[in-house]
């Protein structure tokens, strides 16, 4: 088992309804823990978030069609117009590249850290500096996230065992609602939704989905009902 300093919750928000994202701001009301939120859309969830005194980043996707823009310095000023002070991004889909970074830095020296590279389960972690020409910021890998679990035959759902010296751990609100273990409740769940966005989904709509055996909620708890201590980002940018 690794000996851990502590852990850092993070959030991507990807576009799930705004009674999901409140339930997840319920959970961590419960323990006062402190979280990093990636935001990806227009919502009164955003105001929500900073109230309750978590880190609110972006979580730009730079896939083609993307709903945020056109291009990446678009996508990046379209996301910035929601959160002015953001100074902190995890890519969606992790999709990331030396010249990509270079130029949204270039164009928004704010952003000053990216939490973009998962490393599952790797026992190291720790922030260092990237660079390219005149355009830097500060990386720190994460050891943990909900959907890669999904695959993972060794997890285990209802035990949060440290993984390294800082966890840096991610979550879905949507797959907290639905408590999923796999991915088979959500890929039920777009089934159903057909061609609306998982924005207009209801909360009866996933009441008949949410999962009864150990899940994404239960770590969620397990985590921060664990003895470690729950780091704020900037707790976490001091690592």
């Amino acid at each position: 088992m690794a000996v851990s300093t502590g852990y850092h919750l993070t959030f991507d928000v990807d576009w799930a309804p705004d009674w999901s994202v409140q339930e997840t701001l319920e959970i961590l009301a419960e323990s006062g823990a402190s979280a990093t939120f990636f935001v990806t859309h227009a919502s009164p969830t955003i105001g929500m978030i900073a109230a309750a005194g978590h880190e609110i980043g972006i979580h730009p996707n730079f896939q083609r069609a993307s709903t945020q823009g056109t291009d990446p310095v678009r996508i990046v000023g379209n996301l910035l117009e929601l959160v002015p002070d953001a100074r902190v991004m995890r890519t969606h889909g992790l999709i990331q590249g030396s010249l990509l970074l270079s130029e949204v830095l270039r164009a928004f020296p704010q952003i000053c850290y990216d939490l973009s590279l998962l490393t599952y389960r790797f026992a190291h972690s720790g922030w260092f500096n990237w660079r390219l020409r005149d355009a830097g910021m500060q990386r720190i890998n994460y050891v943990w996230e909900d959907d890669f679990a999904f695959e993972d035959v060794e997890h285990d759902w209802a035990e949060y065992r440290p993984i390294s010296s800082v966890d840096v751990l991610d979550f879905h609100p949507i797959h907290i609602s639905l408590n999923s273990r796999t991915g088979e409740k959500y890929e039920r769940m777009k089934d159903m939704l057909g061609n609306r966005p998982l924005t207009s989904l209801a909360v009866g709509e996933a009441e008949n989905l949410r999962g009864r055996m150990p899940g994404t909620a239960d770590y969620l708890r397990a985590v921060l009902a664990s003895t470690g201590k729950a780091l704020s980002f900037e707790e976490l940018t001091c690592v």
